[in-house]
């Protein structure tokens, strides 16, 4: 691929992940005195999820983080000093929040309930953000770059491949075993906590994985534009492709031990089971396009996404949803 078409291909993807997309449809501005009172807003493109024992955290690029201590029956929002785009969320073991803009900053919610920034010391764009079991807060950047930091405060190291391509997931399964993945099918690993990194054979096609999640250092999945997802049980040595039963593009997998689910454009949701991605019956019929998903254990899932669109699922009832109105795909 030449480096016009790497450009291009680079150009629409981020964009498509960062939720800026030309093709938007006008929202409608009926009620928007009322929406005003409520903590999710119509102008709330929510982009990430992420939970601890007592804090469910969704972040939006209009700059506030939702922030919930009864599992999503009700939310507070927190607008940011300077009113940043926020792009992603992590949770860590211990509890700790930390949130990722797209100015390069990392926002860390402090036990007073205030969000407190530091500046990453790195030119390049960043793209996501995960707090490793092994205590390490990593950040994915362009230029093949992986920023990390103690979790309890410390200096950056910036580690860069040298390669020119974006790292847009990292995910560490436990305190050893790790992956990151990028432009161009780009899969790496590393077996000691992220100190060494080892490139293993890519994702065929030159896979741009805009979702990625690992549930343990042999089974994994990552997603893109076309609505394919590309599996691995072996460890990143070989991937198999499967059919999610739709084109529009996969924005956010996650996988735990209660499922694993995946969302993106047009109301895209979809459980894996049995091998196969299936749409499950009390999925949310809406428009706007999903781009964070949280599994709240084996019962209850969270979505939200465009517009302020926001679900909280239950398998066993009918749909709890405030995303009824038809609002942009992509």
């Amino acid at each position: 691929m030449n480096t016009a078409a790497r450009s291009a291909l680079r150009a629409g993807a981020l964009l498509a992940l960062l939720g800026i997309a030309a093709c938007e449809a006008p929202l409608r501005l009926d009620g928007v005195e009322a929406n005003r009172a409520e903590p999710v807003k119509r102008y709330d493109t929510l982009q990430a999820a992420a939970a601890t024992s007592d804090r469910l955290v969704v972040v939006s690029s209009a700059g506030a983080a939702l922030v919930s201590r009864d599992d999503g029956q009700s939310w507070h929002r927190d607008a940011l000093p300077g009113a940043p785009s926020l792009i992603d969320v992590t949770a860590c073991p211990g509890g700790e929040l930390f949130a990722l803009d797209s100015e390069r900053r990392v926002w860390a919610l402090a036990s007073d309930g205030s969000w407190q920034s530091e500046s990453l010391p790195t030119p390049e764009s960043t793209l996501s953000i995960h707090c490793a079991p092994g205590g390490r807060l990593w950040v994915t950047a362009g230029f093949a770059t992986l920023l990390h930091r103690p979790v309890a405060g410390g200096a950056w190291t910036e580690d860069s491949l040298g390669d020119d391509l974006q790292f847009t997931r990292v995910k560490f399964v436990d305190a050893e075993h790790g992956f990151a993945v990028g432009e161009f099918g780009t899969v790496i690993t590393s077996s000691d906590g992220g100190d060494s990194w080892d490139y293993l054979p890519p994702i065929p096609n030159d896979f741009y994985p805009m979702a990625a999640d690992f549930l343990d250092p042999f089974t994994g999945w990552v997603g893109g534009l076309d609505g394919v997802i590309w599996e691995t049980t072996d460890g990143g040595q070989q991937w198999t492709r499967q059919e999610t039963g739709s084109a529009t593009p996969v924005y956010r997998i996650e996988a735990s031990n209660a499922g694993v689910v995946a969302v993106g454009g047009a109301g895209k949701y979809y459980e894996y089971v049995g091998g196969s991605w299936v749409k499950p019956a009390n999925a949310p019929e809406v428009l706007a396009y999903f781009r964070a998903v949280e599994l709240l254990g084996p019962e209850r899932i969270l979505l939200a996404g465009a517009g302020g669109a926001m679900a909280l699922l239950d398998r066993s009832t009918p749909v709890r949803s405030n995303a009824k109105r038809e609002l942009a795909s992509e």
